[in-house]
């Protein structure tokens, strides 16, 4: 009879490495740590746009419910209040009702001023900086079509009293249908920018 002999003989045996090295384990912290910060990244550029979207959006309808509401009313949209859009349940989120203003996708508070004719509100201020790109696709959702006018910048505000529900100051962007793009570059990269837009 043959007898089976191990092919591995006297050889001592050597010991099973389990786990990792330190510079193995060093490395994957390092990718893990560059894949979270890229995420991070796109994550962040995302909701910027998803907040500028949405706010946009969500100023036209307003827009679109007290036109419907106000417009043909005897004074117009003269007096108009945050408080009466609010009681007809108008604001929509990511816009905010807080008690005392409606507040937009940032958490600034919109102003609202309303003469016989036109209406006007902003977005934007220093509770929550718009950043460039939302203050430009924000502007040029709302030049495209429904405002009438709208000045961009940290002066851009709304008219009052003989002027109410129109807006001044800041950098001219929309009057009519003409429309100054240096002045919506310009506004934007002001800090803490006002969106000011008047409607019919």
């Amino acid at each position: 009879m043959f007898k089976k002999t191990s092919s591995h003989g006297d050889r001592a045996q050597r010991p099973v490495q389990r786990g990792f090295a330190l510079l193995e384990l060093l490395l994957t912290v390092a990718i893990v740590a560059v894949l979270v910060g890229i995420g991070a990244g796109i994550y962040s550029y995302t909701r910027a746009g998803i907040g500028a979207d949405d706010q946009a959006s969500k100023t036209i309808a307003l827009v679109a419910d007290v036109q419907k509401n106000w417009r043909n009313n005897t004074g117009g949209y003269t007096g108009i209040t945050p408080a009466q859009v609010n009681q007809l349940s108008l604001v929509q989120k990511p816009l905010k009702w807080d008690g005392t203003n409606i507040d937009d996708a940032y958490g600034n508070p919109m102003t609202l001023s309303g003469g016989t004719t036109t209406f006007s509100i902003t977005v934007g201020g220093t509770v929550a900086a718009l950043n460039n790109a939302d203050c430009a696709s924000i502007a040029n959702r709302l030049a495209a079509g429904v405002a009438n006018n709208i000045n961009i910048g940290a002066a851009a505000t709304l008219g009052s009293g003989a002027t109410a529900g129109t807006v001044t100051g800041g950098n001219v962007f929309k009057v009519g249908n003409a429309i100054t793009q240096t002045s919506l570059t310009t506004g934007c990269n002001e800090t803490s920018p006002v969106i000011a837009a008047s409607f019919r």
